[in-house]
């Protein structure tokens, strides 16, 4: 059984729960968000349902190896009409001879995937309805192979090749007099503008001619990579009479609790300065690594600085945060403590917040670290720190 999209793990637990009688029972629960991951293997844990039934992992929608026996998705209507379009025939490709989907939809949209299951002439078996969401359970019918060679560019390494169906938009964009390019996927907040966060960081970058020396640089939470692809073509801008040496760094590590973010992220980041990018082999230069958050997964941000190292243990040279703020929660120390254990001695750190938000991360500045300086802007306030 695959769970799509699981979020904290309700259906998937519960049809574990449900089905657990049943021998050589598995469940697959996959979600985009990391932190959802983290939630669906920590809410099983509590519920009873062992590891060997049921495996939560961070991945795209649908990207499992079939057949299944049995999909469920409370599919979110923000993932984009295309997404879901696509959803219902690659999710009947997926299906075993006698397998089903069971798909809650809001009511708005139930009269579009309800046209779209006839139109492939899948089985429409069973439908229910509530008050602002709908249930359509359809078995299969569609040959996977027909669904992806529909698409021509649905082949190769590059996500946006596999899976066009995600994309939505392309772009240029200028910021601080910089030009850049961005293919903006579904899924991604920031497709039409780069965001405040983000505008007020590069300002402060500028402002203070931060050139990150030689070593790895982590971008954390980047959405569809406006900063890191303005960080590399402006870092690609040399100044007279500095060494191109003095302003290459490798590997560009990009985390965030998104996955889709993080390949777009990766894909505009390529598209910046893909030549610059040093410390692996082609697009191994720049390495993914989802986290929630600095402190949670400071080892595997650790892990992902030392890739291609011939001495593990270095650090990141420059790091910049875009902080998901989560309500009723306060991890801002949880990224000073992140810091502290990430960065390098002599290296900077650029982390932009709503305005309110970054007077508290300020005034919970632990030692050794110096305030560079700050600018604030339409809200929105960026710090630039060193570590010494």
């Amino acid at each position: 059984m695959l769970d799509a999209g699981c979020g904290i793990g309700v259906l998937g637990i519960c049809a574990a729960r449900a089905l657990g009688s049943k021998p050589g029972l598995k469940v697959r629960a996959q979600d985009r968000d990391e932190l959802a991951r983290g939630f669906t293997e920590y809410n099983a844990t509590r519920n009873g349902v062992p590891a060997s039934v049921l495996s939560a992992h961070t991945e795209p929608l649908l990207a499992a190896d079939p057949p299944w026996d049995l999909i469920l998705s409370n599919i979110p209507a923000k993932t984009g009409e295309p997404v879901l379009l696509d959803f219902i025939a690659r999710s009947a490709g997926l299906l075993s001879k006698e397998g089903s989907v069971m798909l809650v939809v809001v009511k708005p949209l139930s009269d579009l995937l309800r046209s779209r299951i006839r139109e492939l002439k899948l089985p429409l078996f069973h439908e229910e309805n509530g008050k602002e969401h709908t249930v359509l359970a359809y078995g299969g019918g569609v040959e996977l192979n027909s669904v992806l060679n529909s698409d021509p560019q649905n082949s190769g390494d590059d996500f946006l090749k596999r899976r066009r169906v995600y994309f939505r938009c392309a772009g240029d964009f200028e910021l601080e007099d910089i030009a850049y390019h961005i293919d903006a996927i579904h899924g991604v907040a920031d497709f039409d503008t780069p965001s405040g966060v983000v505008q007020v960081a590069a300002k402060l970058v500028k402002r203070l001619a931060l050139r990150p020396a030689a070593g790895p640089i982590l971008v954390h939470e980047p959405d569809q990579g406006h900063f890191p692809a303005w960080l590399l073509r402006y870092r690609g801008a040399e100044p007279p009479g500095m060494p191109q040496s003095q302003t290459r760094t490798g590997p560009l590590v990009l985390s965030g609790r998104n996955i889709l973010a993080l390949e777009a992220a990766r894909q505009n980041s390529l598209l910046a300065l893909g030549d610059r990018v040093s410390g692996g082999k082609g697009a191994s230069g720049i390495i993914l690594a989802p986290a929630v958050d600095l402190f949670l997964d400071r080892e595997r941000l650790s892990a992902a600085a030392d890739q291609n190292r011939e001495q593990p243990g270095g650090g990141y040279s420059f790091i910049a945060l875009f902080p998901e703020l989560v309500p009723q929660t306060n991890r801002l120390g949880a990224y000073w403590e992140g810091l502290a254990a990430l960065l390098t001695d002599g290296g900077m750190a650029v982390i932009a917040l709503p305005s309110s938000a970054a007077e508290r991360f300020d005034r919970e500045k632990p030692m050794g670290f110096t305030r560079l300086g700050d600018i604030k802007r339409q809200g929105f306030r960026a710090l630039g720190y060193e570590r010494r």
